[in-house]
């Protein structure tokens, strides 16, 4: 899963890939391919592992010009099988009928496989995406029209998906779908051509016009004309937007707020911080990152998380992942605060330092302190490629985040979190605390955590009826225990930045010493209690507030009717793994300090006092 292109008109489409493919080298890959409908009727498909210039050599190679007007291009970053020229997109039908690539995570494949080896078919790759034009295939043996059986194949797939397709039959035409938000597709509109891509950059030399392929929607495209069919096989109208609007106009899309639209970004952020990054076959996390300090990877002793904000909510999360994953000690500490108080760091200790811009002065202050007095070694997590952090660092995690506008941090806390764990599972690894099958087990997980954002997002709607009863409130208590403790605390930074009203956050089992005596019947109490090895503990501390005759607006498993028998308010989202939780609460509690201030008609993506980056002490 990486990047897509496509193209069908009335040039060759073999350059124009090429060049589109070039365009996207920005998100990293391993590999890359090409496919071609050939004038005579046949699908040449060519693909290498490395980079592009490899798959051009290639192409210069081939006794004949690739000569199509029509055809497909991606470039992979290796999850489901090792960088290989055979594990390269675009991946065909066993005829060689039907060739698609894929972004996204089929996250059933290996029941689909079963399935479809059952019925004879043969697979030649290890990836995920080989039963995507199998299942096509089979459509299409039923009967069905190309974009139907495209309809049907998607259906089947768990998970997020973004697909192109091309077919021999239909040497005029090109395919794509979305399904899901792990990535997204563009379309893009010239003069007697099409273009698809999953990201802009690889379509505006061309085009000046473009639309964004909906959850749901199937697009067929030929030179002539564009049609969009939704998931039922009904038309839809496209409603292409100019590429030459305002920068900010155009990005900000049909959204009313940054933030909003950042929210509904995190499971593509995910997608991308985590795309090459955990390989199952052979398993590895963060593959070749930073083999330069591996060797000290592998002796440190203790881990020290810092951050501000956010981020050091980021830190404390990352801290169970660090013990339970990586089988190390580790804490978290302020930024600001550490470096006055005479830390003394333990020897063999690794700092991470996380800061989404890179430029924060108080945790650039912390990571000279370790550099000048310990010479321990640093690592950090950031969003922004080349920022301070970045360069004063001896290795970094980028998030892949792309700009975060709006002054509050939501995909970039998210992505942190991915970064974190992939870093657990790498040092669990590397110091023999993970063996290699529970090392593809906690992979294998982690690769879900987009579609866990995705369904915690599809709460919106009642989340937003939720904050509309409690538009007058101007203090709100956030409970949580164990992993949810610092989310609590993530959510009511949250409701102060944008909502302005006065909301702490503590972890469940101490609010009884000294909180307790704060609640009233106006005083809400956000309780996260997701089922774990801590819920019948959250539901003491909720039966607490009751007694109080605090309202609880309590967030937990989809259906959990004990839960929702002692709320006021109850948001179900779909269980996750306990050690996954904050993937699928943290945009719900977003989502919810959204809403708080959206009925309160307040300035969500500039909040008053605040700034994105913070440069001064």
């Amino acid at each position: 899963m990486c990047g897509i292109v496509g193209y069908v008109g009335g040039q060759r489409a073999a350059p124009i890939l090429i060049d589109g493919l070039k365009r996207l080298e920005y998100r990293g890959y391993d590999s890359s391919g090409i496919a071609v409908v050939e004038p005579a009727g046949g699908i040449a498909t060519l693909k290498r592992c490395g980079k592009i210039a490899r798959l051009e050599a290639a192409l210069d190679e081939r006794p004949g010009p690739l000569d199509g007007a029509v055809g497909i291009g991606h470039t992979r970053w290796a999850t489901h099988g090792e960088p290989s020229d055979r594990n390269a997109h675009p991946h065909a039908s066993p005829c060689g009928d039907v060739v698609v690539a894929q972004n996204g995570i089929v996250e059933n494949y290996a029941e689909l496989r079963r399935e479809l080896a059952a019925e004879g078919a043969r697979f030649l790759s290890e990836t995920d995406t080989e039963v995507i034009p199998q299942l096509i295939a089979r459509g299409l043996r039923d009967g069905l029209p190309f974009a139907a059986a495209l309809h049907r194949a998607m259906a089947r797939l768990d998970g997020a998906s973004s697909v192109v397709a091309i077919h021999r039959r239909e040497p005029d035409r090109i395919y794509a779908a979305r399904r899901g938000a792990a990535g997204g597709l563009v379309v893009g509109f010239g003069d007697g051509e099409a273009f698809i891509s999953s990201d802009l950059p690889a379509l505006t030399p061309h085009v000046d016009r473009v639309y964004h392929l909906r959850d749901g929607d199937v697009v067929s495209a030929s030179a002539r004309a564009v049609r969009l069919t939704a998931a039922d096989g009904t038309d839809k109208a496209a409603k292409p937007v100019k590429v030459d609007l305002d920068p900010q106009a155009a990005a900000l899309g049909d959204y009313p707020h940054f933030m909003l639209k950042e929210i509904h970004e995190q499971p593509q952020a995910l997608s991308d911080t985590i795309r090459g990054r955990a390989r199952l076959d052979p398993p590895a996390a963060l593959p070749g990152a930073f083999n330069g300090i591996d060797f000290q990877l592998r002796r440190i002793e203790r881990v020290l998380l810092i951050g501000m904000g956010t981020s050091l909510h980021a830190a404390m999360i990352g801290r169970w992942w660090m013990e339970h994953i990586g089988g190390i000690p580790a804490d978290f500490d302020n930024a600001s605060e550490f470096r006055y108080r005479a830390p003394v760091l333990a020897p063999r200790t690794l700092l991470v330092a996380i800061t989404q811009s890179g430029e924060t002065v108080d945790t650039l202050g912390a990571m000279d302190e370790v550099r000048e007095r310990w010479g321990a070694p640093l690592l950090a997590i950031c969003n922004v490629d080349g920022s301070e952090a970045t360069r004063r660092a001896d290795a970094h995690i980028l998030t892949r985040c792309g700009p975060e506008i709006s002054v509050c941090s939501t995909k970039t806390f998210s992505a942190s979190l991915a970064a974190l764990y992939l870093l657990a599972c790498r040092i669990g690894h590397l110091r023999g605390n993970l063996p290699d099958r529970e090392l593809a087990e906690r992979l294998d997980a982690v690769l879900r955590a987009p579609s866990l954002a995705e369904r915690g997002i599809a709460v919106a709607e009642q989340v937003a009826g939720i904050a509309a009863d409690y538009a007058a409130a101007d203090r709100f208590l956030v409970l949580g225990r164990g992993i949810e403790h610092p989310l609590a605390m993530e959510a009511a930074l949250k409701c102060k930045e944008i909502s302005y009203a006065h909301a702490e956050a503590y972890a469940a089992g101490e609010m009884k010493h000294g909180p307790i005596a704060l609640l009233d019947r106006d005083f809400p109490v956000i309780a996260l209690a997701p089922r774990g090895p801590l819920f019948d503990k959250m539901l003491n501390a909720i039966q607490q507030v009751r007694a109080r005759g605090a309202p609880v607006i309590a967030i937990g498993d989809e259906g959990d009717g004990q839960l929702e028998a002692i709320s006021d308010h109850f948001i179900g989202v779909p269980p996750a793994p306990p050690l996954l939780t904050p993937f699928t609460l943290g945009p719900v509690v977003q989502l919810l300090s959204y809403h708080f201030a959206l009925v309160r008609g307040l300035d969500i993506d500039q909040p008053r006092n605040l700034a994105k980056t913070v440069t001064v002490e």
